[in-house]
């Protein structure tokens, strides 16, 4: 259904809010409107967003690009409307996207509607510690050994008709040495704490607690109160600070400062290293999950489900599936930061195989409508050379040839690629992502690279992973694309 200029279309099942933007965030107002298709002076631009690994609210990804977005049609000079929220029914659920609107400084009106493939709890609590770390070591391992010392090697991966070398880098092997060292420190430290955090619990079970003195009128009751609790706060402290006899005397000497010193370093470690196993399960654990190698099926179950997530959004967006109120769009925008653009790439490779493989009259000319591909903090690299599970062998590419048969990203540039703008934020401060090289040939015929960009927005190490979000590069990039 294509909605006219002058039709207001409202259903039964649909529900509409009204939303305001300011510059960080969208407030919902109790209004219910209904909004008129085609108001624009183009068909509005659709825009399906993958979310990244770790823990992720519900829309707020939808969030973080409109606010983004709308951030930088302000900056341009446009005139930002009133934004809303569209609700269809989607089989027993509810199908959610928000509806993006402004003017340009001509006047030209604009009109953007995105949409997320939200997959964060099917991971959750699925994933082990020992899962992560055995998932990061294979890892690791595969790596060094693929990778020369100081010397630039090269590995072979199934790409435009051809098995070809994939160039690694002269450092690689060092890089990945260290990480790997590191990480063993890591968990070395980690269980280190682990078992001293335990015996202290297991002290703190026979510990006998100090009696309530006896109370004498109210400043007495206070005091004695005080006092009692404040034994009691240190009766808990007592297994877990080593120092802890040292502290509580006076006076404050350079042994009592020494002491303080080390009880200052034994927290921290503390804290360091239960956030390190945090991080590991919820972030590096949807990794595993995810891109494990596909010779191990324990996550077989949870890698289809996520798929299958974004497969069904993009199914609506493009038409394969008819969902009442959901309009025709002649552009998509395929987005996806970190995790969620390995996820982006995998769903937009599934669009186009089920365009393919339907019958003529029930193709949607995914290909021709999908005008831009946008990645950031992306892994995809790392996925093709550490994570995928790459056979390599030259006299043998059948294995290769039939999984480069499910990516038709890499298997045409005419055919898949002509009109298609893939553009990559990456940063140096960020370790996750990387210049995407594993996805291109120079070589091939019709050959388009990806566009690569570094975003100094993304200037803090290891936080530039969340930092693109924030950015003008992002932003800039996104309206840009609309």
């Amino acid at each position: 259904m294509t909605p006219t200029d002058d039709a207001v279309k409202t259903h039964d099942h649909e529900e509409h809010t009204q939303m305001e933007h300011s510059p960080d965030t969208f407030h919902s107002t109790p209004a219910i409107a209904t909004f008129r298709y085609g108001a624009s002076d183009e068909q509005p631009v659709a825009i399906l967003v993958c979310h990244g690994m770790g823990e992720q609210v519900r829309f707020e990804t939808i969030g973080q690009l409109a606010s983004s977005i709308l951030s930088a049609a302000e900056a341009n000079g446009c005139r930002v409307h009133p934004n809303g929220v569209h609700l269809s029914r989607e089989g027993d659920g509810l199908l959610a996207r928000a509806e993006l609107k402004w003017a340009t400084a001509a006047g030209v009106e604009k009109e953007a509607h995105v949409y997320e493939a939200y997959w964060a709890p099917i991971t959750e609590s699925k994933v082990t510690y020992v899962d992560t770390l055995q998932f990061l070591f294979q890892a690791a391992w595969r790596g060094i050994w693929c990778s020369k010392f100081l010397r630039r090697s090269s590995f072979k991966r199934w790409m435009f008709g051809n098995l070809r070398p994939a160039v690694i880098s002269a450092g690689t092997k060092v890089a990945l040495v260290l990480v790997a060292l590191f990480l063993l420190v890591e968990v070395g430290v980690i269980a280190f704490v682990t078992l001293k955090v335990a015996a202290g619990v297991k002290e703190l079970a026979s510990t006998q607690w100090p009696a309530l003195p006896v109370l004498h009128g109210v400043w007495g009751s206070i005091c004695s109160v005080g006092w009692f609790l404040w034994h009691c706060l240190l009766q808990l402290a007592k297994p877990f600070i080593p120092q802890h006899a040292r502290l509580h005397r006076m006076p404050m000497d350079c042994d009592w400062w020494g002491a303080a010193g080390r009880t200052a370093v034994w927290l921290l470690t503390i804290a360091q290293a239960f956030f390190v196993r945090y991080f590991l399960i919820q972030y590096a654990g949807d990794v595993a999950a995810y891109i494990s190698p596909y010779k191990d099926s324990k996550f077989d179950a949870i890698r289809t489900e996520i798929q299958q997530i974004g497969l069904k959004v993009g199914r609506v967006i493009y038409g394969f599936d008819h969902v009442p109120g959901v309009p025709h769009y002649e552009r998509v925008l395929v987005v996806g930061h970190s995790l969620g653009s390995v996820l982006a790439y995998d769903t937009l490779n599934a669009l186009i195989n089920t365009d393919l493989t339907s019958p003529r009259d029930e193709q949607r000319e995914v290909v021709a409508r999908t005008s831009h591909l946008i990645t950031f903090g992306s892994p995809l690299d790392k996925t093709a050379f550490l994570f995928r599970n790459q056979s390599n062998h030259v006299k043998d590419p059948l294995r290769e040839q039939m999984a480069a048969g499910f990516q038709p990203l890499i298997l045409d540039y005419k055919a898949f690629r002509s009109r298609l703008e893939w553009i990559n934020l990456w940063s140096p401060m960020d370790i996750v992502s990387g210049g995407l090289d594993y996805y291109d040939c120079k070589d091939a015929p019709g050959y388009r690279p990806i566009v690569n960009r570094v975003d100094p927005g993304a200037w803090v190490p290891f936080y530039a992973h969340v930092q693109y979000w924030n950015g003008r590069e992002l932003a800039k990039t996104l309206l840009g694309a609309i």
